[in-house]
């Protein structure tokens, strides 16, 4: 059990590196990472709001207006 769990925590710690590097995140400071940190954190939930309100809705009224049609 403990070889899973550690197996687990090193493939995350290998993606963090991978997220830092990627994102070049691994040279600024402290206090610079959690500003970047909050500020994808406000903007995936912006998408996901914005996807979760609006185009879903769409969506279903796209979908309700079809089912109408064909009543019709």
């Amino acid at each position: 059990m403990s070889d899973a769990v550690e197996r687990i925590g090193k493939y995350v710690k290998r993606w963090y590196v991978r997220y830092l590097v990627a994102t070049e995140l691994y040279m600024v400071e402290p206090w610079e990472k959690v500003v970047i940190h909050v500020l994808f954190v406000l903007v995936f939930s912006l998408f996901w709001y914005f996807n979760y309100s609006i185009v879903l809705n769409g969506i279903l009224q796209m979908r309700d207006i079809k089912r109408h049609a064909e009543l019709h």
